[in-house]
Order: structure tokens, then sequence, then C-alpha cells
């Protein structure tokens, strides 16, 4: 069968999108399912972003799991609508990858002396990363390693397609990913760092620990370093000092705030969502009754808002 439900209300975005649905039967008894595709002609830095994130979800396969809970999550609860003024997937994306390179872990591997606690990322930062470490870690010894600057030459440095006079650092580590595949699992298996715990803390974090007010969520700050704050952007960017709630600052176009198009209320109704999630999933943890499965947590805290004109009389 041929696409489905061809949606083209962001074909006059900023990046216009042609939004559609593919089915798809792997044969057998199973069920078609629908794939959500998005289509951009001609947009170089959809590609350069894209790349990125697939580096990350080749490196962690956890990224790619977290992610596509992430974004099951904000469809369910109404919060995943740019044109309503709510969040894109990228900006969710975004927001994890910061939590995820940002998250300190306590590690004794990788060359650290017995009974020492290394400080290191759950993943390493492609920005940033040095790739001498990054080709293999357990060889080189040590804790995590970045770079003092990126590179700036005529491979990394291109012009913007439709910005006059801005160029972008196109540079992030994306060969040799051997070494960084094998951290991130020793990282997983030696902190008993599971998919649930993560996702609670990325909750958590995003609900209780990140200060909005201060700070912007970005990739383009080091580990060791606090997070990028908004009195830089406002220097740098011209960014507003006195809109307050989410800023995310895109990977490549430095200039361009991600969740722009969220309004102030949206941003709040947003934020009481990721408490909640993290709500959930502490209840379910410490059951009363029978203890939830994975799927049924996801389940739980994926659950669909209800529309008041759903309401029906019993």
């Amino acid at each position: 069968a041929g696409i489905r439900d061809v949606d083209t209300v962001r074909l006059t975005a900023r990046i216009p999108i042609l939004k559609f649905n593919v089915p798809y039967n792997a044969g057998g008894e199973e069920e078609e399912i629908l794939v959500e595709c998005d289509l951009s002609l001609q947009n170089p830095l959809a590609c350069l972003n894209t790349s990125l994130l697939h580096t990350y979800s080749k490196i962690s396969p956890n990224t790619c799991i977290l992610a596509s809970i992430i974004k099951r999550w904000a469809k369910a609860r109404n919060i995943n609508t740019p044109s309503q003024h709510t969040l894109s997937s990228y900006g969710y994306v975004i927001m994890l990858i910061h939590f995820l390179t940002s998250c300190d872990l306590p590690k004794q591997s990788h060359g650290a002396r017995i009974g020492s606690a290394v400080v290191n990322p759950v993943v390493p930062n492609l920005q940033w990363v040095d790739p001498i470490w990054a080709k293999n870690p357990s060889a080189v010894g040590g804790p995590y390693r970045e770079i003092a600057a990126k590179p700036k030459n005529q491979h990394s440095m291109v012009r913007h397609p439709t910005e006059a006079n801005y160029y972008i650092n196109t540079y992030f580590y994306g060969s040799g990913l051997e070494g960084l595949a094998r951290y991130c699992a020793e990282n997983d298996s030696a902190n008993d760092m599971a998919l649930g715990a993560l996702l609670a803390s990325f909750f958590h974090y995003f609900a209780y620990d990140f200060d909005y007010k201060k700070y912007v969520v970005s990739l383009n700050t080091k580990h060791n370093a606090h997070p990028m704050e908004r009195e830089i952007k406002a220097e740098e960017d011209g960014w507003s000092l006195f809109r307050h709630g989410l800023a995310i600052e895109d990977p490549f176009e430095l200039f361009y705030d991600v969740a722009h198009v969220v309004k102030a209320s949206n941003f709040q109704h947003i934020r009481k969502e990721f408490c909640l999630a993290y709500t959930k999933i502490v209840n379910a943890a410490t059951p009363n009754g029978d203890p939830l499965s994975g799927r049924q947590v996801i389940d739980l805290i994926c659950e669909p808002v209800r529309n008041e004109n759903d309401n029906t009389a019993d």
C-alpha cells in the first residue's frame, strides 16, 4: 500500500517538512504498523543533524531506545506539536543527549586505580571527545578526555546555506566508533544503569535539577563545565534574557533556539509532565502489589491525554 496520512502543515515552516506514514508488515501474522516519516529537500543542515544523531545511536543503542520512548511519551502527552507552541521531537532528542553527555557516572575502569572514582559521562560528547582517547579508551587509560577546542579548517567550516556571512563548524567525531561503543557498553554493565534508571533520571533532571532561568540546553559545553549560560547566548547571539522558560541551542546553528516556539505557559505544562512521568516511574518501582514490567511502565507514562470532548456519560 502507498503512503498515508499526508501532513502538509509544516511546508511553510523554517525547515519545510512533508510528514506521512508508511504501512509496514514484516510478514506472518504480525499486525501492520505505521512508520512515521519526514521528508525534507535541499536541506544540508538536516543531513548534518541526522548524521550526528545517527552516530550517537551507533555508539549507544540505549540512546536510540530512550529517544523512542521519550518521543512516544511526548506525543501521547500532547507536548510534541510545534505548530501548537510545544516542543519538536528534535528538541526532546537534544535534551536527552545533553543529559547523557552531562550526567556524571562514577567508574572504576579505563585505567583508573583500584578504589578510585573516575567521573565519566554516560555517553561521550561527539563534538568534544578527544579522538585519541575515543579510539581505544581502555588502552589509553585515564578518565574521559576532551579536546581543548574544535578544529576550524576548510573541512569543518561550512558556509550557512541561507544566512549570509555565517559559517557553521560541522565537526564531530564520527569514525572509528568501536572504542566508544565498548565504552558505552561497559558503562551500562559496570554501573548497573538500566534503561529504567536512565529514563527516570532524565525526567528528574529536567523536572527538578536543570536551572532554566540561568542555563540553556546545549551540546556545545564540555563535560566538566557548567551548562551554557543565558547571558552568554544574549551576548553572542542576541537571545533574550527576559524570555523565561526552555531554551535549546542547536548543535550546529548556534544562533538558533530549537525551543523558540514554546510559549511560557506550555513550558510550565511540559515541566509538569516531566514531574508526572518521574513520579509514575518511582511509584511503579515501589509497588504495593505486583511489580509492573518495563513495557507496562512505558505504557503507564505514555498514557494518552484524555480530550475533554471524549468525556461520555457512564
